[in-house]
């Protein structure tokens, strides 16, 4: 009988081989996913921080029209409460003031 052993260990030396090259493999392709990851959440990151600033400026333009209508409402009123006095009256004025 011949031994066999010298044609087991070059089995064992070639399965580890294998095994080597998987987990390398494996290894770049976990580096690349993680790669790829970070540049999406980096590219979603940059949208949300845009989205935010937009949202921020409609809640000043908001702000700012909500003041420019109210100072605008109380302008009409103060322009009203002055005009008052000064429209004639027609029940105040004699009849003879009219000819």
């Amino acid at each position: 009988m011949r031994d066999i052993r010298g044609d087991l260990q070059d089995r064992v030396d070639m399965v580890e081989q294998q095994i080597s090259a998987e987990n390398d493999q494996f290894e770049r392709l976990i580096v690349q996913l993680k790669t790829e990851q970070d540049s999406r959440l980096e590219h979603l990151r940059a949208r949300l921080q845009l989205a935010n600033k937009l949202l921020e400026f409609m809640a000043w333009q908001h702000n700012v029209r909500a003041r420019l209508v109210a100072a605008i409402a109380g302008a009409e009123a103060a322009e009203a409460a002055v005009k008052r006095p000064l429209e004639p009256r027609a029940s105040t004025i004699p009849e003879a003031l009219h000819r």
